[in-house]
């Protein structure tokens, strides 16, 4: 199994508040959004939906302010490839890989 990196400096932020308005504006299924080392969410991520945002917290590390472009780029890629432009965006596709590093470390039973 691969090693969990270690979390990046972050900070999560939960505002009830935000759900009804991000999930209509952004997407449906909308939980959390990380800009920079700030996760903002609607509620408390468990540790499956934080390895997926800290792996954007990653990402905002290595393209700093260049992510922003970089990863709309990264969804018009995928629609031109004929993909879905969130499921199918390479900055997605690793964070979704991070989430299955914490989902299969918590399935391992006890050493």
């Amino acid at each position: 199994m691969t090693d969990l990196p270690a979390a990046p400096r972050h900070r999560c932020i939960v505002w009830p508040w935000i759900r009804a308005l991000a999930q209509r504006l952004i997407m449906p299924e909308w939980l959390a959004i990380t800009i920079g080392p700030l996760i903002i969410s609607w509620r408390p991520l468990n540790e499956v939906e934080l390895a997926h945002e800290l792996e954007h917290v990653r990402q905002w590390r290595r393209h700093g302010l260049r992510f922003i472009r970089r990863y709309f780029a990264a969804s018009d890629e995928a629609l031109k490839a004929g993909g879905h432009r969130y499921h199918d965006n390479i900055f997605e596709v690793e964070a979704r890989a991070a989430e299955e590093l914490v989902r299969s470390r918590l399935s391992q039973p006890p050493s």
